[in-house]
Parts: C-alpha cells; structure tokens; sequence
C-alpha cells in the first residue's frame, strides 16, 4: 500500500470518526481514539495492497455505518435500562413506605461502583469469541493462527452478532470441507452411508455460534478418533488432515 493512499485512510478515518462522536455527544478523547483504533484495524483488514481510493471510501462507508449503528445502540440500551431501573426503585420504595419503617442510615463505605465505559462493554462482547477463536479453533486445526489474527481484527469492525454469523459461516465452510475429505480418502469413514452424510452436513449448516460450532467439531473429532482406532490401529495426526486454503 503507498504511502499516499495510507496518508488518505489515517486523515479520514479520523475525522470520521470525530464528526460521528460529536455528533452524539461523545467528547472524551479516550473513547474518540478506541473508536478510530478500531476503524482503522477493520479497514486495513478488508484492503489489499493494490486498494484503490475507491475501495477505501466503500469500505469505510461500512465500518461508519457498523459505528453509528454500535453507539446509537449503546446509548438506547443505556437509556431503557436508567429508565426500567427508575421505575423498580419507585415501586419498591413505595411498597416499602407502606408496611415497613425506614431502615437505619448506615455509614458510607467508600466504595463507588464501577461502571463500564463504551469500549469496555464493546470488549466484553467480543471476548467469548476472541478466547474460542484464539484458542479451541486452533487446537481443532480450524485455522491457524495466523488466519485467526485476522479473523480477530475483523471481528472489531462489525457488531459482535453479525460478527459471529460471518465468522461462524466462514468456519463451517472450512469444517465442511475438512470432513469431506476425509470421507472421501477414507470410504466415508464413520458416516460410510448417504443418510449419515446427509445429517452430518444439517448438523454442520444448524450451527449459528461460534460455541456450538467448536463443540460439533469436538464431538466429530472424537467420532472420527474412535474410527480410527478401530479399523486403522491408531490415529493419524489432528482433525480431518490436508490443509484447507483460508478464503480471503
């Protein structure tokens, strides 16, 4: 990528991203420069070093749009949960009014609760996925490691949701492909009939997240285990063998 088109995305990455934090009242510059880190992670990430201007302004239209869609839910969240709790205490307090005497004022502790910023509560959606990512998916040879850096950059550009479908419907296409395989070099192998064929690949296109992907792919790295014991006298290194390409 040449340095001009690298000067182009860090001029308007930024400035987008400060015309839609103030925009919505957000002026804190700790927040302004997490949302500008992660705008510029996801573009790089869908760029190639022959980008053009052209495909930088799409692709950075799409992670604007994730970000104004990401806080405008935030902050409505934020807004309905004040609200929903307004509305408990009042009636608890005036239940308690009735029947009960007010309780003894007790002396401050000191402690001041903590309340978790934006990006926090951004993070803490997106870790369940990190850590399964980083770690179960590598173990079962679903990708690399490699492939799952990227894969974690991609995942701060969009909404954790439809982060998970597109990264679950990438990782099924490879665990689809990796139990192909191994039916074929192996006579079908523990699913050697048509209907158990059949239902391994409705089990495979059922999963919609990322953990019920990890555990089928568990459970059908036992299946094939046993397999293999029983008719080849051990096992032949980790899931279903043979490098599957990663889809850029």
């Amino acid at each position: 990528m040449d340095s001009q088109l690298q000067q182009l995305i860090d001029v308007n990455i930024k400035g987008r991203v400060f015309a839609v934090c103030q925009s919505r009242g957000i002026i804190d510059p700790t927040i302004i420069g997490y949302y500008t880190e992660i705008l510029q992670q996801a573009v790089l990430a869908e760029l190639r070093d022959d980008s053009t201007p052209v495909e930088f302004n799409r692709v950075l239209n799409e992670q604007v749009a994730w970000l104004e869609s990401e806080i405008d839910q935030t902050n409505t969240s934020g807004v309905a949960r004040k609200a929903d709790d307004g509305e408990v205490v009042a009636e608890q307090t005036a239940s308690v009014a009735k029947s009960e005497p007010p309780p003894a004022a007790k002396k401050p502790t000191g402690y001041v609760p903590h309340a978790k910023s934006m990006p926090e509560r951004l993070a803490d959606r997106r870790s369940g996925m990190q850590h399964l990512l980083e770690n179960d998916c590598i173990t079962l040879k679903l990708v690399t490691p490699k492939q799952a850096k990227k894969l974690k950059l991609k995942l701060l550009g969009k909404e954790p949701d439809k982060a998970e479908q597109d990264l679950v419907a990438e990782l099924r296409n490879i665990l689809h492909q990796q139990v192909r395989e191994f039916i074929r070099k192996n006579d079908g192998g523990p699913w050697a009939t048509a209907t158990l064929q059949h239902e391994l690949r409705m089990d495979i296109i059922a999963t919609r997240s990322l953990r019920s992907l990890v555990t089928l792919a568990k459970e059908l790295l036992f299946e094939r285990e046993e397999w293999l014991k029983k008719n080849k006298g051990g096992l032949t290194g980790r899931l279903f063998g043979g490098r599957i390409r990663f889809r850029k």
